[in-house]
């Protein structure tokens, strides 16, 4: 008689063939719920991902400027943009061509609220020879406030075609966090 494989939940089936280390970040986000859809920002423990904080980074929604600003940012991030991009804009760190579509899809995730998965081959147009596969999740600052878009990404010298088109939505997988 063969073993029963356990039956996969609908976020591992809809992120197949995701990077393992996608899934260890979700499930830290997932222990920081506590039973609501979104969880506090300051229920998200740092400590529970150690071998992943090299790739997080975190940015807050500022309405006055209507954009979101990074609050931090790992090495890895760091490397990949070529700098430290704690404290900048979304704007000043993707540039023009990337912002609106960003800034667009940033708000939903903080306003459905929502998961998104950018697989390993969407690239930014400012990261010419980088993709990355990426995760973005909601935090709250309270229980009426999802302003923060908390995310990792693994970065790789890209095998992508230079020539094709950014930020593809085929790419790119939203789950509500309702349904998590």
């Amino acid at each position: 008689m063969t073993e029963a494989t356990p039956p996969r939940s609908s976020v591992q089936a809809r992120l197949a063939g995701a990077d393992p280390r996608i899934f260890e970040f979700l499930a830290a986000w997932q222990t920081a719920r506590h039973g609501t859809m979104v969880p506090l920002h300051r229920d998200f423990d740092p400590l529970a991902i150690p071998r992943l904080l090299q790739h997080v980074w975190l940015y807050r929604y500022e309405p006055g400027i209507d954009d979101f600003v990074c609050r931090l940012s790992g090495e890895e991030v760091n490397d990949a943009w070529g700098r430290s991009i704690k404290g900048e804009t979304l704007r000043t760190i993707l540039g023009e061509v990337d912002h609106p579509t960003v800034l667009r899809r940033w708000k939903q995730i903080v306003s459905v609220p929502l998961l998104h998965y950018g697989s390993a081959v969407e690239r930014l147009s400012a990261l010419e020879t980088r993709t990355a596969e990426r995760l973005l999740v909601p935090l709250a600052s309270d229980d009426e406030t999802v302003d923060y878009v908390l995310g990792m990404s693994l970065y790789r010298i890209s095998t992508a075609s230079a020539y094709r088109m950014p930020l593809v939505p085929e790419d790119i997988v939203r789950i509500p966090c309702a349904e998590v």
